[in-house]
């Protein structure tokens, strides 16, 4: 009853955070955007755990009109690779940057900050973010994640395109132009955020009640997700479209998806027919759908896909603390590591990091625990230049970039060991093709550092890794390398060149190419 309380409390507080904040941002915010571009509008529509095999069903059931008009009009692309992590914030940041987790420095939902010696968490699930610390989850979030923890030594596509771009409701949205946002009153009394919160934006920025473009965009009730949903994100894109202020490039990010797919599994097509209603509305504002394809090139795309959890609730979950129960664990309302602990775990969905802070612990006896749990898929960590791998069967792979072997994404490695650990075939002599962990190689070695002794693991397909507080799902779960999870559909009209690897780390720069070629 009390957690029901505070909850409660909290959700009010977080309603007036944003109201007051949307409020007094609209006056530094309204510059009036009168001069869009000359070249034909690029509408970047980011649909939340999208997936080929209910799309395609969705569409052949009819219930997705405008998803399969896109589809006949343009060209459809069932396998894009996702980021890895395949969390949002980490597949976000990698997207927008065109880089990987260890350049941009966004490693998931949670994970270790080794300079500032603290774990950092975006908002991983209500139980966790409860324990951790609700006042820093929403600094982590709203404050942070934009402005301090993405790197400053990358860009984003809002930073480097040649003209103004438009974000709505998109997690990463860092760009050129200044905005103060303002806390109100009673946060501040509360001390749950500061008075003053800069933030870099583009030049149409829209995220939920935080900053509207149209004042007829409104959550349908204070409750729906305070405007972090779809219905808000086609009203503000629509506003646009009305008002003919689209820029030369816009990214909308369409999250309500997710939901269905995370409570029912990835069979579940519910959030596909629903956001099939939103795209709808988005066509028929331009007069009608040819319209739409004549005034505006469209990309529609997932971000990761999921795993189905296997039926048994309680064997899905892989308790770390019970694998790793002899060594002193931070609890995550510690935030920071006191001298006393041994290990802290940042548990994303399907994966998790294990950080060793005591230096009498070697990572060989971390790995030797958790090669003892059959349900564990991967076990990674770094020395040096390379990279070690290793399942509950103790076959190992080892490998480094610049090598021999090239793969299917021009990539070079040298690689030794039992190589179907990580399903990768030798064709030709020296040609990698991958198999059931796409682009494994590069995803795996990007989220690799030197800072902190570290091992990266996944759960095996059907399971979910879970530590203090963590979040658990019933339907579907992400956050690994296996091919469920990482692969991702994208519709693209206009007869717009292809990408020149299907994957989103490669789409900035794709992106930024367009730009050159997308007016008519």
């Amino acid at each position: 009853m009390m957690i029901k309380l505070i909850t409660i409390i909290l959700i009010i507080l977080l309603v007036f955070i944003l109201y007051r904040n949307h409020r007094q941002s609209q006056q530094s915010l309204r510059t009036p955007y009168m001069h869009p571009s000359a070249h034909k509008p690029l509408i970047v529509l980011v649909i939340d755990s999208l997936m080929d095999l209910p799309l395609q069903e969705t569409v052949s059931l009819g219930q997705a009109p405008a998803l399969h008009f896109l589809q006949k009009k343009g060209e459809y692309y069932p396998k894009v690779v996702s980021s890895f992590p395949t969390m949002s914030v980490s597949i976000d940041s990698t997207l927008l940057t065109g880089t990987p987790p260890n350049q941009h420095h966004i490693y998931g939902l949670s994970y270790y900050h080794p300079s500032e010696k603290r774990v950092v968490n975006f908002g991983t699930g209500a139980r966790e973010s409860l324990k951790f610390g609700v006042r820093t989850v929403l600094q982590d979030s709203l404050q942070h994640y934009n402005q301090h923890y993405l790197s400053s030594r990358v860009s984003t596509i809002h930073e480097d395109y040649p003209e103004d771009t438009a974000s709505i409701n998109a997690l990463l949205y860092r760009g050129n132009q200044s905005l103060d946002l303002y806390a109100p009153w009673l946060a501040q009394f509360l001390g749950l955020m500061p008075k003053k919160i800069p933030a870099r934006v583009p030049a149409l920025f829209s995220f939920g009640v935080f900053a509207r473009l149209a004042k007829a965009s409104k959550p349908k009730h204070l409750w729906s997700r305070y405007g972090l949903n779809d219905r808000f994100a086609r009203m503000e894109l629509i506003s646009l479209i009305k008002q003919k202020q689209l820029p030369a490039f816009s990214i909308v990010y369409l999250p309500q998806n997710d939901d269905a797919v995370h409570a029912k599994g990835p069979q579940e097509i519910k959030g596909i027919k629903k956001v099939d209603k939103e795209l709808q509305a988005i066509l028929e504002a331009f007069g009608s759908w040819d319209d739409a394809l004549q005034k505006a090139n469209f990309i529609i795309m997932g971000d990761s896909g999921q795993t189905h959890m296997i039926p048994n609730h309680k064997s899905a979950y892989i308790d770390l603390r019970t694998l790793l129960q002899t060594y002193k664990i931070m609890p995550i309302a510690q935030q920071s590591p006191q001298p006393s602990d041994q290990l802290i775990l940042c548990v994303n969905e399907r994966m998790a990091y294990i950080y060793i802070l005591d230096q009498q612990v070697s990572l060989a006896e971390i790995v030797s625990h958790l090669q003892k749990e059959e349900r564990i898929d991967i076990i990674a960590w770094r020395q040096e230049e390379r990279i070690h791998v290793t399942n509950h069967l103790n076959t190992q792979v080892q490998y480094q970039a610049k090598g021999k072997y090239c793969d299917e994404y021009d990539q070079t490695w040298e690689i030794e060991g039992d190589l179907t650990l990580l399903d990768i075939h030798v064709v030709n002599q020296n040609q990698l093709t991958y198999g059931e962990y796409p682009d494994v190689l590069s995803r795996l070695a990007g989220v690799m550092d030197n800072y902190t002794p570290m091992i990266v693991m996944t759960a095996a397909a059907g399971y979910e890794l879970v530590g203090e507080a963590s979040p658990t799902h019933v339907g579907g779960s992400h956050g690994s390398l296996h091919y469920m999870d990482s692969y991702v559909p994208m519709i693209v009209t206009g007869h717009l060149p292809p990408p020149p690897k299907l994957r989103l780390i490669d789409f900035k720069a794709w992106w930024l190419s367009l730009y050159k070629t997308n007016d008519d």
